[in-house]
Parts: structure tokens; sequence; C-alpha cells
């Protein structure tokens, strides 16, 4: 009797063991040890395009990533101009996804609505080392409800935007550079007028021209948001939380807007096109796109490649908010969807990119001796040495790759542009403290009034946004009609109290 209860007790041990194994591996088999034992595909989503030669980069970097852990990433981009609508199809359906990248907006739309995994504590136990590059200050900035939902980017960018545009062709026509709004409508004015075979901006301006009028009249964003109506007034007056289609200012603007489109600046089709300004300019349709600092450092090195006899120039929105800062942690990230079967895995092979050289290298710059060569400094050339730039295609996956971002593990360009380290000095000599980056907002509450004015704000404000209505006052009066049906008043009244709670809790001034 006393043997079989003996037995019994080392089955019953045996079998707690081989649970326990299988509940703190998931996916991997009990008692193996390996949790790269079982193959999985990981899918993720990103904003953004794709490059020529991202699929080549990334059949190389998953035949890497198999053979050494038994997984592979399918990355799908779903472009800039809808792929907010195929997050919310993609998150509301439950499709399985495993990684998907989010910015401020993103983040604050969907993290506390249970749309993404809470990662507080897998966060830490699978990825240990990228855990500790972050201060508890920093991870308090992502965190909703004091949980974690995001894998933030681990880097240092200022926010401010700016005019990255072809100086050679003011060069040619006996422009200075660009210095003020009023030198950028000189050299627009002179590109419309003689360049036939491109245009100002040639894709769909809506971005760049929400960016200008936000720094033009100082208006803040609202936690990172490139797109939200809501805002702060400006930096000095914190507590008025605006709409801005509501303001005396977005009328002066719409106006602005209306001269310019008709001057054409852009085309009368622009809110349809496929071409984006950043691919563009690089193949000589376009004068200008928008880029913040980081940006127009690599736009340089595009530029360089793809149009080596144009010469670039960068204005800096900067020069008219007197003023820059730091983006916050919240700025990149990759979420973990709720629908993911696989988020331990997910968190393990985020890890291993975000500390080994090699896949890092991969995935952000495509394959070395193609795409680009190393110098002896550990400094990157695109394409590589001795490559026909000509030959060489674009890799490219924008969130997912601004996602993945390791400033230990980022390479400098080799003398692409000397006046980067000027350029981000300046921005650090005026840089003063975020105060509205980190916050994130809660919209459970009001999430029918945020998809209805989401919805008017695409089909009534982005063309008066461009100058592409025939009467911008009578436009601007439809829309704010609109925006009162869809529930602007709720939608801006919640984001408000949020955001004075927000300065309290955290002393803001």
């Amino acid at each position: 009797m006393k043997k079989a209860l003996v037995v019994l007790l080392v089955l019953f041990l045996a079998l707690s063991l081989f649970a326990r194994g299988t509940e703190e591996t998931g996916s991997t088999k009990a008692g193996s040890g390996n949790p790269f034992e079982d193959y999985i595909e990981l899918i993720m989503y990103s904003s953004g395009s794709s490059g020529k030669d991202t699929e080549k980069v990334m059949t190389k970097f998953n035949e890497k990533l198999k053979e050494r852990y038994n997984t592979t990433i399918n990355v799908t981009c779903l472009g800039w101009d809808n792929y907010r609508n195929q997050y919310q199809l993609i998150l509301t359906t439950g499709e399985p996804a495993d990684l998907m990248y989010v910015n401020p907006n993103l983040y604050s739309l969907y993290a506390a609505d249970g749309a993404f995994k809470d990662v507080t504590d897998l966060f830490r136990k699978y990825m240990p080392t990228v855990h500790s590059y972050f201060t508890e200050g920093q991870l308090a900035q992502v965190k909703v409800d004091g949980k974690l939902f995001m894998i933030p980017s681990y880097e240092s960018n200022f926010a401010q935007n700016g005019i990255f545009y072809r100086l050679d062709l003011a060069r040619k026509y006996g422009l200075e550079e660009i210095t003020s709004i009023e030198s950028f409508e000189k050299y627009a004015d002179v590109i419309a007028a003689n360049e036939s075979n491109l245009r100002v901006i040639d894709g769909n301006p809506e971005q760049t021209m929400f960016q200008l009028f936000k720094a033009n009249y100082g208006f803040e964003s609202i936690a990172g948001s490139n797109t939200s109506i809501i805002m702060v007034k400006n930096y000095d007056d914190i507590h008025n939380i605006i709409a801005y289609p509501f303001t005396d200012e977005y009328v002066e603007w719409a106006h602005k807007m209306k001269d310019w489109a008709g001057n054409r600046y852009w085309s009368s089709n622009a809110l349809s096109s496929t071409m984006d300004p950043w691919s563009s300019i690089q193949v000589g349709t376009s004068a200008i796109t928008q880029a913040n600092a980081d940006g127009a450092k690599n736009m340089m090195g595009y530029m360089a490649t793809k149009l080596p006899e144009s010469e670039c120039a960068y204005w800096s929105f900067a020069n008219l908010t007197g003023y820059s800062y730091v983006n916050p942690v919240t700025e990149n990230g990759y979420a973990i969807p709720t629908s993911s079967p696989n988020a331990e895995r997910a968190l393990r092979i985020l890890e291993i990119i975000k500390t080994d050289q090699e896949l890092f290298d991969l995935w952000m710059n495509g394959i070395e001796g193609l795409h680009f060569s190393l110098t002896e400094e550990g400094n990157i050339i695109k394409p590589a040495v001795g490559v026909d730039p000509s030959t060489v295609n674009n890799h490219s996956m924008s969130g997912a790759q601004y996602a993945m971002r390791v400033k230990n593990l980022m390479r400098n360009d080799a003398g692409v542009w000397d006046g980067y380290d000027e350029l981000v000095a300046w921005l650090s000599s005026i840089a003063v403290l975020n105060k509205f980056g980190s916050v994130s907002i809660d919209y459970s509450d009001v999430q029918a009034e945020l998809a209805a004015v989401n919805q008017v704000v695409q089909q009534y404000g982005y063309p008066i946004n461009i100058g592409i209505v025939n009467n911008v006052d009578a436009a601007i009066d439809e829309y704010r009609k609109q925006l009162k049906a869809a529930g602007i008043d709720r939608l801006l009244d919640s984001v408000s109290q949020q955001m004075e709670a927000y300065y309290a809790r955290n002393g803001i001034s």
C-alpha cells in the first residue's frame, strides 16, 4: 500500500511539473527546455509602405531567423492612406496577429479597450535586456491604468517636423534657402510656374500642410498624435484645449491653402493619389517632402543614391515655434493584439532582434554588400561600396522599422549630411519639456463620437486642409456643423478632463 502511495505521489508531482512547464512556455513542448522547438510564423502589421527590395531582404532575414530560432516573420505594410481603418478591422474582427506597429495615436485608441495584451510582466520576463534600457519613469509614460500594452522603441528623436526640399531647384532660379513661410511660398511659386516635370508636392500634401499649420500657430498635439483635431492651443497655455476647426486661425489657414492649391502646388486629385511625397521626391517628381530631423538625415542618404545630381536642404518647423522637444518613448512601438496565439514567442524574438547587431542590421538596413557597407568605424554607406546605385532598390518597412529602433545598435551614416550634427545641436539648445506627448488618452467612453468625428474629418476636413473646395467659408461652416452632429463637444470635454488630470498628476504647469 505504501509503495502504491509513493508511486501515485511521484506521478502526481510529474504531472504537476508537466502542467507548469506547459503553462510557462506556451507553445513550447513540456520538458524540452527549448522555447523555440516548435516552428512559428509570426504575423506583423505595420503602417506605411514597403520597399521594392523588402521581400528579398526579408527572405534572407527569415532564413537566418528560422535556422537559429525556428521562427519567421511575415510583415504586411498597410500603406499610409488607409492603415487606420485596416487596423480597426483587424483588431475588431479578432484576425490573428502577433505584432502591430503603434504610434501614440494608435496606442491611445486601442490600449484601453482590450485590443492589446497586457505585457507589464511579460516584457520584463521575456525581454530582460531591452527592459533594462528603460527607467521606471519612462515606462510609466507608456502605462494605461498602471498596465503596459506596448514594447516601446529605444531612441531619442526630436518631434518637430520640417520641409525637406530640392535646394538645387532654388539655386536654379536664384532663390535663397527656405527660412520662413514667405520664402517657402516664393520657392513654391517658382517651381509651380517653371518646372513642368515635377510638382511642389507630388502626392497627398495633407500631412505636410497640417504639420506646417500647427507649427505656424503654435498648436500642440496631444499624446503625440499627428491626426487628432483636438489640441493644446499653445505651449504656454496648457489648459486651453481646442478643436482647431473652430478657431479663427484655421479659417485663415484654409484660405491660404485655397491660394496654394490654386497656384498648383499640388494636384486637384491629390487626396486620391497613390504616391506619397516621401517616395515622389526620390524619383524626381516632387520638390519637397516632410520629415523630422532623423527623417531628413535618412532622406539625405536616399537622395544621394536616387538623385545624386540633386542638392537638398532642410528647414525645421522649430524655426516657427522657437523651441523643440524630444519625443516620448511612446513615439513608436509594438503591441501584441489579444488575438495573438504567440505572445511569448513574439517577445522573445523582439528581444533577439533588438540585441543582435547582425539581425538588426538586416531588418533596418538591408543586405550587407548590396544595400550597405560598413566603414572601419562601423558607420554605414548606402548602397554598398562598388554597387551601382541605379541597380539597388529601396528596403523599407516604415513603422515596422521605427518600432524596432534601439539607439545603441543604430548606425551613423558615413559623411552623407554634414549639417545633421549642427541641426541636432541647435534643436538641443532650444529644447523644452515635452508637456503633452506622453499622456495616453482613454477613448473608451467616447468611442462612438471618436469614430464619427474621424469620419467627418476625412470627408469634410481633408479637402479644406489642402484647399480643394469651391467656397472655403461655406465648406468650414458645413464642416463645423457635421463635427457638432458627430459629437465633437463630448469628445473635447473627455480629452480636456483627462489632460487636466494628467497635468495635476505630473505637476505640469
